[in-house]
């Protein structure tokens, strides 16, 4: 029989929460942990009871993610626990009070309503530390605009792994402004805020595509994000949620070089009809064939598509146009993306001429650069 001391030692932390409290929370810190492939300690989910919160941390080194929650905390300690299999666990349980005791052995007993579960955990000293970023200088930008930023950038990134840097988002501190830039070499999206900042905390940084993914999924609503850059890693805060990613090291390319000095022709039109007659004309376009000409002439503006042995289609939509006949082609998803993004009623095509850059414009600082395809 063991000793009052022993049965001490053996409990490690003990914690209640209520069962929606505590999925949201893991839901906010699941996504970046792999599944399978890993090592063990990576697809654990960091958990620490302290106070009258329940802190928890994953990470894939790349990026870490912290998230802190309300709970009842009777034994006060640290330990780590599958994330995935805690996660689907909880989920399947009724609405209500969960009750979770880790034992010295990193043994958890979670009891919820008559569901009663064992899951085999690791020591926290296994999981990897996070880096501090408290003496950093923090930059401040509405939550709100800083996701609409990132949603009017982020899908002209490269997808392409040999091409490391165009997967990332530039984010350029520099004259009392942040500037978001992203391209794959055929097409470029910017979009500028302005914000207040020391002259000394200018600089540029690329932030790795899995981090937008992350940001992207976290951020809505009310309330300011806070901006952390140290070194090689940078940290966003957001209300009960930090998201630490590493940087990456490589120079992004001068992205200015590409955007028209001046176009002689400027074509204003109707973004949502624009966008209905490139979706209604995408439908011909194969992969071999992926392309869809526009042709602006007489305040009118054509859409066609065609794929030999398939078929064709043709829309047109008024313009504002008075110049001489233009034609461009385009692959069309390539058009539609900053469509999609923009929230205008109207936009500007500007140009000059059916082989050069188009950029789209429209009220807020925004421009998208589209290299036009060549025709045979």
């Amino acid at each position: 029989m063991r000793s009052p001391t022993n049965v001490q030692k053996d409990k490690k932390m003990k914690f209640k929460i209520l069962r929606s409290t505590f999925i949201e929370g893991l839901k906010s810190v699941q996504n970046i942990v792999a599944s399978k492939g890993s090592l063990p300690i990576l697809q654990n989910v960091l958990l620490e009871a302290n106070g009258k919160e329940l802190k928890m941390t994953t990470t894939d080194l790349d990026i870490s993610i912290k998230s802190s929650v309300e709970c009842e905390v009777v034994e006060h300690g640290v330990s780590t626990l599958p994330v995935k299999l805690l996660f689907n666990s909880i989920s399947k349980v009724a609405e209500g009070i969960v009750e979770v005791e880790i034992d010295a052995r990193e043994s958890a007993s979670i009891t919820a309503g008559s569901a009663r579960f064992k899951i085999a955990g690791l020591p926290e000293s296994d999981f990897p530390r996070l880096p501090q970023s408290d003496d950093t200088y923090a930059y401040e930008i509405e939550s709100q605009i800083f996701k609409e930023m990132l949603r009017k950038t982020s899908y002209a990134a490269s997808q392409d792994d040999t091409r490391r840097t165009l997967k990332g988002v530039l984010m350029s501190f520099r004259e009392m402004k942040l500037t978001m830039v992203a391209t794959d070499g055929r097409r470029l999206a910017l979009v500028e805020k302005e914000m207040e900042f020391p002259s000394s905390e200018e600089r540029d940084i690329v932030l790795p595509s899995k981090a937008v993914q992350e940001l992207q999924r976290a951020l809505g609503g009310e309330g300011k994000i806070k901006v952390m850059v140290q070194k090689s890693q940078i940290c966003f805060a957001l209300g009960n949620m930090k998201i630490y990613s590493k940087l990456m090291d490589d120079a992004y390319p001068n992205y200015v070089q590409v955007i028209p000095k001046s176009c002689s022709e400027s074509i204003t039109v109707d973004r949502q009809l624009l966008l209905n007659a490139l979706e209604r004309a995408s439908v011909m376009t194969m992969d071999e064939a992926h392309s869809t000409k526009l042709i602006f002439e007489n305040n009118r503006l054509t859409v066609t598509s065609a794929a030999n042995e398939i078929g064709s289609a043709s829309d047109e939509v008024p313009i504002k146009f008075g110049g001489e006949k233009l034609e461009i082609m385009f692959n069309p998803g390539y058009v539609m993306d900053p469509l999609k993004a923009i929230d205008d009623d109207e936009i500007r095509i500007e140009l000059n001429n059916g082989h050069s850059p188009a950029v789209i414009k429209c009220s807020i600082p925004f421009l998208y650069v589209l290299m036009p395809l060549r025709t045979s």
